[in-house]
């Protein structure tokens, strides 16, 4: 068979994949403790944290004493501790060679201290850091291994970004290991990920590629139905097909084996959200908040904010959150969407036009139809009543 290139090779499945034979690497992570901590809270802070950097079911995490460029380690984690004159903990995160700082953490203690929350805190923002240094070191074009790692990691920060013009390649990079065999749940989750958000952003036919999240769900789910990823695939896929009690189960089952899963945490607080439970959507939506203050300027924070103001009716609140957001993320659809909508509740037409042309020069093959598709599950009559709002708004561009 004829083929052009490697991604052409991968859509077709001629490439190499007998499994048998392939042994997915592994992320390593040495840990780095200097010296003995002689203060009890900093012990019970470490163990937590290195309990908690476990859920995550990614990590080989080995110890050491000292320090060294490990070639087979791809972070190496150093820990230091002082106690004057306040005991404090200091992390660094390396590269695997200790050729490069990633990331510096510290932390205080004092008698009133919170060690659950602090080590929660910490564990989530060095994830966070772990997966946006990879994905930078990706698009640098660094030969960094394991491959699998780093691609998805750039596909999951390109995703938080809602970044259009990313999706070619990382639906390339991601098929082309999928099809060699250099696949994990981790990887297959990312795929979905991509294709979830490609169609909640509209950047691609619903039907086609809903049907390529199926398939991928449900294979995974047959492998292993007890990971955390498989689930978050069910979750995705009961989300788009309009089955939000399925969808809470799942990432219910994940937000409990692994609390420090932001995303999937966020996601039920959408999924509390639409089934009317707004007291526990919120409640998610602050503890988050808690972990990652000062995150303003964040859309991935900002937008699911305004989608809960707007379920909730809060129209003044959801436009001031929409706005901003559109500001920094102009391209993604649904920030410009609850905009349109709330200048229209307030009968302000210029305005709404002005919003109107801005999503038609990022998305000129917008349906109605398929922006409320992530609404599906919702009460039937506030779906109705939003469908309707919405319709009025478009009746004179939108088909």
């Amino acid at each position: 068979m004829d083929v052009s290139n490697r991604t052409e090779a991968a859509s077709l499945g001629v490439l190499d994949t007998d499994d048998s034979v392939k042994r997915i690497p592994e992320i390593k992570i040495l840990i780095v403790q200097r010296e003995k901590f002689d203060n009890p809270q900093m012990n019970v802070f470490f163990f937590l944290f290195v309990q908690h950097l476990h859920r995550y079911h990614l990590f080989n995490i080995q110890y050491a004493n000292a320090e060294s460029r490990d070639e087979d380690a791809t972070y190496q984690i150093v820990l230091t501790g002082t106690q004057d004159p306040r005991p404090s903990l200091y992390l660094t995160l390396f590269n695997g060679n200790m050729s490069r700082i990633l990331w510096v953490y510290s932390q205080k203690f004092d008698e009133h201290s919170d060690i659950e929350f602090l080590s929660n805190q910490m564990t989530m923002h060095l994830y966070r850091q772990m997966v946006v240094s990879a994905g930078h070191s990706f698009e640098r074009g660094e030969n960094l291994q394991p491959r699998w790692w780093f691609v998805s990691a750039y596909v999951n920060h390109k995703m938080n970004c809602k970044n259009r013009e990313s999706f070619e390649k990382c639906e390339c990079e991601l098929l082309i290991l999928l099809q060699t065999g250099v696949a994990n749940m981790f990887m297959k989750f990312s795929l979905v990920r991509l294709y979830y958000t490609a169609i909640t952003e509209t950047w691609v036919k619903f039907q086609k590629y809903y049907d390529k999240i199926q398939e991928l769900a449900c294979s995974c789910m047959r492998d292993d139905p007890y990971s955390d990823y498989s689930r978050l695939m069910m979750a995705l896929f009961n989300i788009l097909s309009g089955n939000k009690k399925d969808a809470i189960m799942y990432l219910s089952l994940v937000t409990e084996a692994n609390p420090q899963n932001v995303w999937a945490s966020m996601l039920l607080s959408q999924m509390y959200l639409f089934m009317g439970e707004e007291e526990k959507a919120l409640a998610l939506f602050n503890e988050y908040e808690r972990y990652f203050p000062n995150l303003e300027n964040d859309p991935c924070q900002i937008i699911p904010k305004a989608l809960i103001y707007f379920l909730m009716s809060k129209y003044d609140e959801c436009e001031h959150y929409a706005l901003r957001a559109a500001y920094i993320r102009p391209e993604s659809i649904y920030p410009l969407l609850f905009v349109i909508l709330c200048r229209y509740l307030k009968g302000d037409s210029a305005s709404v036009e002005v919003h109107k042309k801005i999503l038609f020069q990022y998305h000129p093959n917008f349906i109605i139809s398929d922006s409320l598709k992530l609404l599906d599950g919702i009460q039937p009559s506030r779906l109705q009543m939003i469908q309707s709002l919405v319709e009025k708004a478009f009746e004179r561009t939108n088909p």
